[in-house]
């Protein structure tokens, strides 16, 4: 049956023809037609994947010029996009491309493709896919033309379609505001066809306490995230499933509140290495209350989380909604922090949040030392993270058997969850580079926990534990300022496991992405 499905490939192609008369006065159009066509001779249902048009709008570009950069948002928000929705009818996966595929224009003069941008993104969410798609050879799909006499095949979007869903996208094309105005481009024309091509095949699903999940190897989404860890445990190389990306849609209605899920990831409990889903709240979520700044500890001097004064508050003060003496600020150490009302601080976590936390999972709190610090990726930071540098007066592992009045399961995120969140093309590079070298910004830039805040990890340096690592505003993950846990003053992002039996529900939105901050994924727990 797989083997089938794998053979089952169908080709919808939707044509449209774009010719753009370089004038600066003059009238560019779009003429679009249908067509469907079917390839493979194993091929039995042509009506899966059905193409509908919502609207009779054509592509125009009026009086099309090479705009400067601060004509484009006016020329935007007036220009009428091509409309169309794409839906998956089949109980199967599908693997979906839409390309831009330059053609000969038959024109005295063509327009080259580097001289042409597009715009895609889904209608219903009003979320960019990538806010300009310019043409270059790093988007060629030559190898999956669907065209065969077109010019170029340029990828502008690969997504999956579940059973039954529907996406609909709006298209704009316009010219390069950097198009030189010389002879050449003068009186020219562009001609292109966009077209979509589909295959069902295997999909991999990642099973999100109950949800399946698409996994993606590109773009925005969740990753498969394989260990080999050497030094500790091997099973600890059970393979995780992380969200990574710059617009990823995992965010998560927790406490009555908007969180993100980290991912699905390996936990140490009394049973052994199991999987529990991870989330945080961030801040930065639209409408609502950042956590705000914190020292780490203004108690032990120390970067290791078990013995952290944030930790107390954390567990104490916001887990049981109280007021309290906290260390917010960075003159006078302590002030009074009240999570009973969002008065100053963001209320504490409600009676259903805490019974959907698993406070007996194990925390680790292994480290590196400030040498080791300088050659570190993601992956080593992983393994270091959990088990195999500490003092002896510093336990490495936060829980409730040496912490049993303050280990409520609340902690931060590591400096490894961090890494292992870029993604996109740049992914493999990013794991492989060292975390301090994050100012790089194409890791930083397609990485969702990056929020150009100074914010804490739970991980610290083993020979200065003074030093708790942070992301810095750069992007980086940074260790210059070692000592400095009870001076600094940075945000705040606490985290939590759920339990085995907090499942995320089928879409209650049919109609709407889940996930996204508009319809976040839903939690339900069995006896509540």
């Amino acid at each position: 049956m797989g083997d089938k499905k794998q053979n089952k490939t169908f080709i919808m192609v939707l044509i449209g023809i774009i010719g753009v008369c370089l004038i600066t006065i003059g009238l560019t159009y779009a003429y679009w037609i249908l067509t469907k066509q079917q390839t493979g001779e194993n091929v039995v249902n042509t009506a899966c994947l059905n193409i509908t048009f919502t609207g009779e709008n054509d592509i125009t570009l009026d009086k099309a010029y090479p705009m400067k950069l601060e004509e484009l948002e006016t020329f935007l928000s007036k220009s009428t996009p091509f409309h169309f929705t794409i839906e998956n009818t089949c109980d199967d996966l599908a693997n979906a491309t839409i390309n831009l595929e330059s053609l000969n224009a038959e024109a005295e003069k063509q327009l080259q493709d580097e001289y042409i941008d597009a715009i895609l993104y889904e209608t219903d969410y009003h979320t960019n896919l990538n806010i300009e798609k310019h043409l270059n050879e790093s988007m060629y799909n030559d190898e999956n033309k669907v065209i065969s006499n077109s010019l170029h095949a340029y990828e502008l979007y690969n997504f999956v379609l579940q059973k039954g869903e529907t996406k609909s996208f709006n298209l704009l094309l316009y010219m390069d505001p950097n198009t030189p105005m010389v002879t050449a481009n003068m009186n020219a024309t562009w001609k292109g066809k966009i077209t979509l091509s589909t295959s069902y095949k295997e999909v991999k699903l990642a099973n999100l306490n109950g949800l399946k999940v698409p996994v993606v190897e590109n773009g925005d989404g969740l990753y498969a995230v394989s260990h080999n860890v050497s030094e500790i445990s091997s099973d600890w190389n059970k393979e995780e499933y992380r969200y990574a990306g710059a617009n990823v849609n995992n965010y998560v209605s927790f406490n009555n509140e908007i969180w993100r899920i980290i991912g699905k990831v390996n936990v140490q409990t009394d049973s052994g290495i199991e999987q529990r889903i991870k989330i945080i709240r961030q801040d930065g979520i639209e409408g609502q209350q950042d956590f705000g700044e914190y020292l780490y500890d203004v108690d032990n001097y120390t970067g290791n989380w078990g013995k952290a004064s944030l930790k107390n508050i954390l567990n104490d003060l916001y887990y049981t909604s109280s007021s309290g003496l906290c260390n917010k600020d960075n003159e006078t150490k302590q002030v009074t922090c009240d999570f009973t009302v969002e008065n100053g601080n963001p209320s504490g976590l409600n009676n259903e949040a805490r019974s959907m936390i698993d406070s007996d999972v194990i925390w680790n709190a292994g480290t590196t030392d400030f040498d080791e610090f300088a050659e570190i990726s993601s992956k080593k930071f992983y393994e270091r993270e959990r088990g195999s540098l500490a003092d002896d007066d510093y336990p490495f592992v936060w829980s409730k058997e040496n912490d049993p009045k303050s280990h409520n399961g609340i902690g931060l995120m590591y400096a490894s969850d961090y890494g292992f969140a870029a993604g996109n093309d740049v992914r493999s590079k990013c794991l492989e580079q060292n975390l301090n070298r994050y100012y790089n910004n194409e890791c930083h830039n397609n990485n969702w926990l990056y929020t150009e805040n100074k914010t804490w990890t739970m991980s610290y340096d083993g020979t200065n534990y003074d030093c708790a690592f942070f992301i810095d505003e750069d992007g980086s993950i940074e260790y210059k300022y070692c000592g400095n846990v009870y001076s600094f003053q940075l945000y705040v992002d606490p985290v939590v496991y759920l339990k085995s039996s907090v499942k995320i529900t089928e879409n209650p939105q049919p109609d709407k992405e889940y996930g996204t901050i508009d319809n976040p994924f839903q939690l339900s727990q069995s006896g509540m």
